[in-house]
């Protein structure tokens, strides 16, 4: 073998030219120590500084293109590699780029003929690493199976001898045992026996379920275990890294010179060469057939790994789980036994999340129902199986608006608005099917005689509407540090990304939150009686994926849900009260009068817990606020707070006389008619003349409004609010809480008292406490309020992304009559947004790579019709033959001008394709600006695209043209004089690498074979016994060896598996080759070519060869443009946001930003003032750890309610900063009545 290396080594240098320099030193010729280092640079010597410096270069040159890669501020990496995108995005680029060099290395200089002999070595070793991992890992399976089911059944018959034994002499119950229909039951001891044991071996887990279940063992004959290539890109992944690590080795190490592997110092060898090669040292260095050993080395390391996993139980742990049989009867089997209910750590690590049936993502649907499908991360988590437990699993990150996976959502959107709108309304059916029965027959007799008397009943409000009026007026926080009163929290806007959608409910369910009052002072402010909810509970768009993952697992982690909770379960009483599993949840009162009867109503009057009003936002009307009525109406909790609502509206009466009214807009901005007659009757009948209300929305309208310059009342929103505010709650409406915009603001009226105060800036007010204290963040001013004008608050900051606040207006005019209100606090301020909207320009590609598709298909179906552009490079060297960079830019200019008329008067697929985009982006446009503004500003952003896909074309053309000009690439035709050292013709990269495999390494194919092996079985004495036969092992051992030869010489020899995938790897040969030969068909006879092509003459042309060149084409064609496509619509966002203050949705939702959150925490003074916290989280944590501290994991707090806990959140960030502390970005003091005095 040696000599035999040794004599095809000799023949191959003596093809070889010698060189007389590095190709290094040809192309950075210098003087001084640069030339002296260049000259004592080793010709084969791979790694050098220089090339470091070079891969540096390169790397830093992708960097825009291989931005979904790098990420520096995007998404996590693990949400972007866990897509099949990243993987097939990541191939084609590692596809592009290897064989590029490969084709242009060799043209510079052949020292570098070592990076041919390992690229053609990886292909063959990448094949050979994916047969033997399948393989191996098959027969480790099947040893697995055939050990394990003969001790399974082994298990079976002992089992059944230990159940006979205990049935004929049972024994007392003096653990607590019961024993049903003959089968004996551990109740108390489930749990402990789980926790206790490790469950390394499945033996252990079967023993575990065998003691503390009723499962028999014969249900579970054969293993559950996961698939033995699962998962597969895993697998694949890291034989291409294995492979691609070895040829980089061989690259490096190998010498031509000696025709072996470099391994002592003298050779040249460096540390790398030493430590792999120095066990193959024969004197002369190592053989080649070395690397081959270490090969076979490293997959035997990966399937020991596998064969330690598959024997300790670990995926067979992990079917199991992933299997919901066992775990759910579990579950079942200890609400069954003695207890009530379930443990605490139990209970809320199954409300965490849970595992999902593939691979080891998860699916938070149902994660401790006992009737669900899959058994949860808390059954994890009890087993002990995955400390990975410690962090919060499976956290969605926030909403990809840019993306074509939106389309069925924007569908939806369609249909409610197009279709539904106006013909069908959910909230007329609420009413229309709520069910009154109950309420009319407890109270008929007491009617009947009050009516015999002839009188008329009295109104009962909560009769007219139950579910929705509820009396807070009783409750009182227990804050003496803030002067008691009533404390509520509001917030909307929440089901994003799980990090700020959990920062901002971990906030809201501490018992107390200590916040900064300013730089130097801090303050204590209790948690809210009830939580207000102001909609758009789960984005993009509602379903039960959306609203569990995106909304309800934030609140469930934040504060606990009782131990009786059920997803699946279904409300049929309203309000959920007593709380089985919880004690101590009411008052003094109630738990004194437990005999009496008391009514719904009268039980929420004494709960002591949290609770939760919510209405839907837009996004929760995109279904018809189905998901809405079942997750929202038809579910009693909310993580730890009560959910008693039963229409998507309410009425709250407060303390002081103060009332929140919460409505629901719909799609169609305004309240409908049945919602218009309840507030009205609870206006008419419940309301005192002195009382305050609070209205809560979802859309604010008056910013809205003003921003659209909407100036004709006909078409103003809110006709019927409106008409309800003025006629039936005439001055009593004192403030408005929205949400929709992710930022915080507030408006108050003010009223110039003079023409001269129109032009003078607003005056300050003083800095007070109890007063308006706006100016903290923005820096504005107050005017004087009129009277009966409410202050406007937007707090829409509860976890989706950020919206700027400085494409809006501080002066804006509301309602029909121009009510003049004055923005007095923003919060991010409008100079950080107005910074953070640049973003776009450079992160916008990072941000949206989903959205790559759409660009790749848009620039390349404009660039379709004009496609070869033969002689372009010949023109260019026409036009500028000096290369001289002006010219080169007048040129380009020219060519594209050229191509775009051509594009009009020829273009088929392409003006198609361009009339779209043309289209698209002029209705993307805002419609805030003016006609013409809007017209002109998408259409030069549609030109702007067009004309960058022309000249992605013209670049990739003009390069095709350059390789086959210049010799780089060897075709029949066309070969031109090469002006570069190296070649004299080009390299057909195919053939290279496919010849340099059969001379170096397909005799290590050959030399396995059927026939050598049936020798070596034959030769020895291994596999015959005494007799002279072979037993069924040792036949079946050789069978199996021989199929598995015979399927790899089948691959490798009938079926040119190498030589079909090198021809697909070499795409600038086929490129080459494929241009070549459809210009020859298109410029025969002298036929002008260049920027028109003729029709007839493509049908000459086969399709094969079309579809090839295309397809070939387009890969260079989409690494090019789509970076420079998601720059120019980054940069056209940043400069409307920044100069036309328009496009505030589609600017903020591409950066998607987590930070700056808000919520509000309003106070009820016992004078009747109205205080206004806006709480504000300038930064979110992104890594979280588990909270020692947290109530669920302290066994003292068995029944006790989460929201008693002290620590009640069970994740807090992993490194404490002073930026997640929250702070007090404005405070805001209304009185209950105006007074008839400007403050």
């Amino acid at each position: 073998m040696k000599k035999r290396n040794k004599l095809l080594h000799e023949s191959m240098a003596q093809q070889q030219q010698p060189l007389s320099n590095s190709s290094f030193s040809y192309l950075f010729a210098g003087r001084g120590p640069t030339k002296q280092l260049l000259n004592n640079v080793h010709p084969e010597r791979f790694v050098s500084w220089i090339s470091i410096l070079l891969l540096l270069i390169m790397i830093q040159s992708f960097r825009s293109s291989a931005a979904p890669f790098l990420n520096p501020s995007g998404e996590p990496r693990r949400f972007a590699s866990k897509s099949v995108y990243f993987h097939i995005t990541a191939g084609v680029y590692l596809w592009v780029l290897s064989s590029t060099i490969l084709t242009v290395i060799p043209h510079f200089s052949s020292s570098h003929y070592n990076v041919i002999i390992a690229a053609a070595l990886f292909f063959p070793m990448l094949f050979s690493t994916v047969a033997s991992l399948f393989i191996g890992r098959f027969l480790v399976r099947m040893w697995f199976y055939a050990l394990e089911l003969t001790r399974r059944k082994k298990q079976q018959i002992r089992n059944t001898i230990v159940e006979t034994k205990h049935f004929r002499s049972p024994t007392k119950d003096t653990n607590n045992n019961h024993q049903t229909n003959g089968t004996v039951t551990k109740n108390k001891p489930l749990m402990t026996a789980i926790q206790k044991s490790s469950l390394a071996s499945l033996e252990s887990l079967n023993n575990a379920a065998a003691e503390t279940t009723t499962i028999p063992m014969m249900e579970r004959r054969r293993p559950l275990m996961v698939s033995f290539h699962r998962p597969f890109r895993r697998l694949l992944k890291w034989s291409a890294l294995l492979s691609a690590v070895l040829c980089f080795v061989y690259t490096h190490c190998w010498s031509r010179d000696m025709g072996a592997f470099k391994v002592r110092k003298s050779h040249g060898a460096g540390a790398v060469c030493r430590v792999a090669f120095m066990p193959f040292d024969n004197g002369g260095g190592a053989e080649e057939s070395s690397i081959w050993i270490l090969w076979g080395m490293a997959v035997g390391a990966m399937l020991v790994t596998f064969f330690q996993d598959e024997f300790d139980g670990k995926h067979e742990a992990s079917a199991l789980l992933l299997r919901p049989n066992t775990a759910k009867q579990l579950v079942s089997t200890s609400r069954s036994s003695g207890e009530e209910t379930r443990i605490r750590s139990s209970e809320r690590s199954l409300n965490s999340s849970e595992l999902d049936d593939d691979d080891d993502s998860s699916n938070d649907l149902s994660s401790d129902d006992e009737e669900n499908d899959e058994p949860s991360n808390g059954f994890v988590s009890i087993l002990g199986l995955h400390s990975s437990q410690e962090r919060p699993q499976d956290t969605l990150d926030m909403v990809p608006w840019y993306s074509v996976l939106l389309v069925a959502s924007a569908f939806d959107i369609l249909v409610q608005l197009k279709v539904f709108l106006g013909r069908f309304d959910a909230r007329t059916m609420q009413s229309a099917l709520d069910m009154r029965e109950r309420h009319v027959e407890t109270k008929q007799r007491n009617f009947e005689r009050i009516w015999s008397r002839g009188k008329e009943p009295p109104f009962d409000v909560k009769n007219y509407a139950p579910g929705c009026v509820f009396e807070c007026d009783s409750k009182r926080s227990n804050s003496d540090d803030e002067g008691g009163g009533l404390w509520f929290d509001f917030m909307a806007d929440c089901g994003d990304g799980f990090h700020s959608s959990y920062h901002v409910a971990r906030m809201l369910a501490q018992p107390t939150l200590s916040v900064k009052d300013s730089k130097t002072t801090s303050r204590t402010l209790p948690r809210g009686e009830f939580l207000v909810i102001g909609g758009d509970l789960a984005y993009p768009d509602p379903s039960e994926e959306s609203f569990e993952k995106r909304f309800f697992r934030t609140f469930e982690d934040a504060m606990a849900p009782p131990p009786s909770f059920r997803r699946k379960a279904i409300s049929t009483k309203k309000p959920a009260l007593p709380v089985k599993g919880w004690v101590g949840c009411f008052d003094e009162t109630y738990e004194k009068d437990k005999a009496l009867q008391y009514g719904d109503d009268d039980v929420l009057k004494h709960y002591n817990g949290p609770s939760a009003f919510i209405i839907p936002g837009n996004h929760d009307w995109y279904d018809g606020l189905t998901t809405f009525s079942r997750f929202i109406l038809a579910r009693d909790w909310l993580g730890g707070w009560l959910i008693p609502q039963k229409r998507s509206y309410f009425a709250l009466k407060l303390p002081q006389g103060w009332w929140i009214f919460g409505l629901d807009l719909a799609l169609t901005q305004d309240i409908d008619i049945d919602q218009f007659k309840f507030f009205a009757h609870v206006a008419a009948t419940a309301l005192k003349p002195s009382d305050a209300v609070i209205l809560v929305t979802h859309e604010p309208t008056w910013v809205t409004v003003a921003d659209q310059k909407i100036t004709d009342p006909g078409h103003f929103p809110e006709k019927n609010l409106r008409e309800l505010e003025k006629n039936h709650l005439a001055g009593k409406v004192r403030a408005r809480l929205a949400g929709d915009l992710h930022h915080y603001t507030r408006h108050t009226p003010c009223t110039p008292r003079s023409p001269q105060d129109m032009t003078k800036s607003p005056t300050t007010s003083h800095r007070k406490r109890g007063k308006s204290n706006s100016s903290l963040r923005s820096g504005s001013t107050e005017e004087s309020p009129p009277i009966n004008l409410p202050e406007l608050f937007v707090s829409g900051g509860g976890g989706a992304f950020l919206h700027g606040t400085h494409t809006f207006d501080d002066r804006i005019s509301v309602g029909p009559k121009g009510d003049e209100y004055v923005r007095v606090a923003a919060y991010p301020s409008a100079k950080v947004c107005s910074r953070l909207s640049w973003l776009n320009m450079w992160q916008f590609r990072w941000r949206n790579w989903r959205l790559d598709i759409v660009w790749a298909i848009c620039y390349f179906g404009v660039s379709s019709s004009l496609f070869p552009l033969c002689g372009i490079y010949a023109d260019y060297s026409k036009y500028n033959s000096t290369h001289d960079p002006f010219f080169l830019f007048l040129w380009v200019v020219k060519t594209v001008y050229g191509l775009f008329c051509e594009l009009l008067s020829i273009g088929r697929i392409s003006l198609f394709f361009a009339f779209v985009i043309v289209f698209s982006l002029v209705s993307l446009t805002d419609s805030k600006l003016k006609p013409t503004t809007r017209f002109l500003w998408g259409f030069s952003h549609g030109l702007a695209h067009l004309f960058a896909a022309l000249a992605c074309l013209l670049f990739v053309e003009c390069i095709v043209e350059w390789t086959i000009d210049e010799n780089i690439v060897k075709v029949a035709t066309g070969v031109a004089k090469s002006k570069w050292r190296g070649a004299d013709e080009g390299i057909d990269l195919a053939s290279s690498l496919y010849q340099e495999y059969k001379s170096h390494f397909s005799h290590i194919f050959d030399e396995i074979s059927p026939a050598s092996n049936m020798k070596l079985s034959s030769s020895g004495d291994l596999f015959v016994n005494r007799a002279g036969n072979m037993n069924s092992f040792q036949q079946f051992h050789a069978n199996a060896y021989e199929m598995v030869i015979e399927a790899i010489s089948w691959l490798v020899k009938t079926v040119p598996l190498l030589q079909a995938t090198l021809q697909l790897f070499d795409l600038p040969g086929t490129i080459a080759e494929k241009h070549t030969h459809i210009c020859k068909i298109l410029c025969a006879d002298g036929t002008e070519c260049l920027l028109r092509n003729n029709f007839f003459r493509y049908q000459l042309i086969s399709r094969s060869t079309i579809v090839s060149y295309v397809g070939a084409m387009s890969l260079y064609f989409f690494i090019l443009a789509i970076p420079l496509a998601g720059s120019i619509f980054g940069t056209w966002l940043a400069l409307t946001l920044n100069i036309f203050k328009a496009q505030y949705n589609e600017g903020w939702s591409s950066l998607r930003i987590p930070h700056w959150k808000n919520f509000l925490k309003l106070h009820i003074k016992d004078n009747g003032d109205l205080e206004v916290f806006a709480i504000g989280l300038s930064r979110v944590p992104t890594s979280w750890v588990r909270d020692p501290s947290c109530g669920e994991f302290q066994t003292h707090n068995n029944n006790v309610p989460s929201w008693k806990w002290h620590q009640p959140s069970k994740w807090v960030p992993q490194r404490s900063f002073k930026k997640f502390v929250p702070e007090v970005v404005d405070y805001s003091c209304i009185p209950k009545r105006p007074s008839s005095k400007p403050i």
